[in-house]
C-alpha cells in the first residue's frame, strides 16, 4: 500500500449532475484516481467512477492507459493490466490517442 501521488501535468474533467469540474489526477499502487472534494474517486476504463452520479468526461494522459480484470483504470505495471483498446482510449482522451 502506498499514498496517493499526483501525476504531474495530468488532469481530468469529471461530470456530476450536469456540472463539469477539472481536477488533478493521482495514482496509488498503479491505479488511477481523481481528486474530488477533499477525497479521491477511482476512475474506471468505461468512464465511470466510484462516486454515484459522477463520470469521467475527458482526461489527459502521456502514459499508456490500461485496465485490470475488474475494469479499473490503471498503469501498465499493475499485475494483469491489459492495454485499453484504441477506440476506448480515444473516448477517454478525447481523440488524442
Amino acid at each position: 500500500m502506498s499514498f496517493f501521488k499526483e501525476i504531474e501535468g495530468e488532469a481530468a474533467i469529471l461530470v456530476e449532475n450536469g456540472v463539469y469540474k477539472q481536477v488533478p489526477v493521482y495514482s496509488r499502487d498503479g491505479y488511477i484516481y481523481a481528486k474530488v472534494s477533499g477525497g479521491f474517486v477511482r476512475l474506471m476504463a468505461d468512464g465511470a467512477t466510484t462516486k454515484a452520479k459522477m463520470r469521467l468526461d475527458f482526461m489527459t494522459s502521456e502514459m499508456p492507459l490500461c485496465r485490470d480484470a475488474l475494469g479499473r483504470l490503471c498503469q501498465p505495471d499493475v499485475k494483469g493490466a491489459v492495454s485499453l483498446e484504441p477506440a476506448k482510449a480515444q473516448l477517454l482522451l478525447g481523440g488524442k490517442s
